[in-house]
């Protein structure tokens, strides 16, 4: 009885925290701006207009402000997949949230210090623009701490801000919980396109228009409301505690299967030899990636598979269904190697350099664009598509070509590199024709001289870009939960924070290869600090030509690729013929 009893205290408990109440405050409504969206705008804002702040008040080159801004990006999805392991097998979301949101208002009052404290930048050049000082080795060590600090907190928001959210309504029936399931990711993503929009828009303008120091001011004011505000609404959320995380699990077969790699696997499969969950369908290895079936092979006469208690001990032998997740992740790595270009390519634009150097004015002579706000066509093309596609884009290709399925997901993804290709060689032909306007005017040497062209004729190619992220990042997203096991979700947003990272990466040595091969013998670079006396032209067009190659690669793997169900299953008898080993 008062077992019963205290049970149902506990549910009671969870009734009062849980439910809808909470979830404004985890991913944010149109009242306020919480948690990740509120990390989201802030490192938007500062991600767009970064590279005019390195250059004009730190004196950078155009090359070193877009490396720095690369690793500052590169440590900003890495970091997520860390924070995604620690949260799951040690800390638990809410604590993982919390600490983080303060790491990201440490970040934000650090830039926003970068701002208000002259000796924290170098002093302004003067009008010739001649004998610039170059940052002090503490001024970029509080710039780049500053992000740092930005970046860890990135690592606990991003990853798990949607999970604690469904946290909050995991004790409610199925059918309920399917319903709220549904809205809450929709209600997620246009939480951070609203997120993408405020901060490309309101954030730089301030940022352009009024000034850095209330610019950053105002994120730094945010982040700090939003962590208090975190703080205040523990008492009402549901938290769960740290449980056996995807990731450990993985390790676990790497390990035990080194353990066991001279043992000697049988070459007929029978259930009883190999190592299944209790309670759960017997299941039998699959033949891809043999090696890794040593992991789940039962060793009657070994010593050391249990412990002291008779549990099973997860380092010393592991479950089908553990060795079999692992395959299906390594299965997926080409097809996601090849969507890697994608990422650099939509990262890779120095659209708001070229921004800078034009004519701003939009609809009326007062009002100009702010350069770091040019990717707002990019962030409302994605927005549209993304909201439109399944709604009326595919019910209208359906009436068209008679069939039910109008696109497969290989195919979106494939789309989404062929339109990156498009967006680089539009970009290509863009920038040659600005660089030409530039010689005309006189202006080849004058790096802040301002072109009689309009800045809109860098719309093309950053709503191309929109449309190659709605369809390779999205395509991405359903693809690997189509053929991942449901086990392994949180591993398929981990699959793009790592794409994301490691684009940054192998960009920043892209730029370093380039400038150091074309600027030599005297000759400006190709990313010249002077955008008229570079050949950003040449940059994109080598782009392109890479995407190009990586098209041929993508092909490759889809057609080698294997869709088949990751994870079907019989229940057995010990009877070989009523087994079903999991298929890849």
């Amino acid at each position: 009885m008062m077992e019963g009893h205290s049970n149902e205290l506990g549910r009671a408990n969870t009734l009062k925290k849980g439910g809808l109440r909470p979830i404004p405050v985890i991913i944010g409504n149109v009242f306020g701006l919480t948690n990740e969206v509120s990390e989201r705008i802030v490192s938007a804002s500062v991600t767009a207009n970064l590279i005019i702040y390195l250059t004009t008040k730190y004196h950078l080159g155009a090359a070193s402000s877009a490396i720095i801004i690369f690793v500052y990006q590169a440590a900003a999805n890495f970091l997520p997949v860390c924070g995604a392991i620690v949260s799951d097998a040690l800390l638990g979301r809410y604590l993982m949230v919390t600490l983080t949101l303060f790491s990201c208002t440490t970040g934000t009052f650090m830039l926003f210090l970068t701002s208000l404290i002259q000796k924290l930048t170098p002093p302004d050049c003067g009008l010739s623009n001649q004998g610039c000082t170059s940052p002090s080795p503490l001024q970029l060590f509080v710039l780049c701490a500053s992000l740092g600090f930005m970046s860890l907190g990135a690592s606990g928001v991003r990853p798990c801000c949607l999970a604690f959210a469904e946290d909050q309504i995991a004790h409610w029936d199925e059918a309920q919980k399917d319903r709220a399931l549904r809205g809450l990711f929709s209600w997620y993503y246009v939480s951070v396109g609203f997120a993408q929009i405020v901060a490309v828009t309101i954030l730089v303008y301030f940022q352009d228009q009024v000034g850095w120091k209330v610019g950053f001011g105002i994120s730094a004011a945010v982040m700090l409301s939003i962590t208090l505000v975190n703080l205040a609404a523990s008492p009402f959320y549901v938290k769960m505690k740290p449980q056996r995380s995807i990731w450990i699990s993985l390790l676990q077969v790497v390990v035990v299967s080194l353990k066991n790699r001279h043992l000697v696997l049988p070459k007929t499969y029978q259930s009883a030899q190999f190592h299944n969950a209790s309670g759960l369908r017997e299941l039998v290895p699959s033949e891809k990636m043999r090696f890794l079936n040593k992991a789940c092979i039962l060793r009657y006469h070994a010593t050391n598979v249990s412990d002291g208690a008779g549990r099973t001990n997860s380092w010393n032998i592991c479950t089908v269904e553990q060795v079999e997740n692992l395959k299906s992740a390594l299965s997926v790595i080409p097809m996601w190697s090849a969507m890697i270009m994608t990422f650099l390519i939509q990262s890779s634009s120095f659209g708001v350099l070229q921004a800078a150097t034009m004519d701003r004015r939009v609809g009326t002579k007062k009002f100009q664009l702010p350069a770091g706000s040019i990717s707002i066509f990019e962030i409302i093309t994605f927005t549209i598509w993304s909201g439109c596609y399944d709604r009326y884009i595919v019910p209208f290709l359906r009436r068209i070509t008679g069939r039910q399925q109008v696109l497969t997901l290989k195919q979106r993804m494939g789309i989404g590199v062929s339109l990156s290709i498009a967006s680089m060689l539009v970009a290509s032909a863009v920038e040659t024709y600005r660089r030409k306007v530039a010689v005309k005017g006189g202006l080849q040497h004058d790096a802040k001289g301002t072109l009689e062209m309009s800045v809109l004729w860098l719309a093309p190619q950053y709503v191309i870009i929109g449309l190659a992220g709605a369809f390779s990042s999205i395509g991405q997203i359903e693809f690997y939960y189509a053929v991942l096991p449901k086990s392994m979700g949180s591993f398929v947003l981990a699959l793009l924070f790592f794409g994301a990272g490691v684009a940054s990466i192998i960009a920043t040595l892209v730029i370093k290869a380039i400038n150091l091969i074309t600027g030599r013998n005297g000759m400006a670079p190709w990313l010249s600090n002077n955008l008229n006396e570079g050949h950003y032209n040449y940059y994109y067009f080598l782009l392109a030509v890479l995407g190009a190659i990586d098209l041929i690669y993508f092909i490759v793997c889809s057609y080698v690729f294997d869709e088949r169900t990751q994870n079907m299953s019989l229940e057995t008898s010990g009877d070989a013929k009523d087994m079903v080993e999991f298929q890849g």
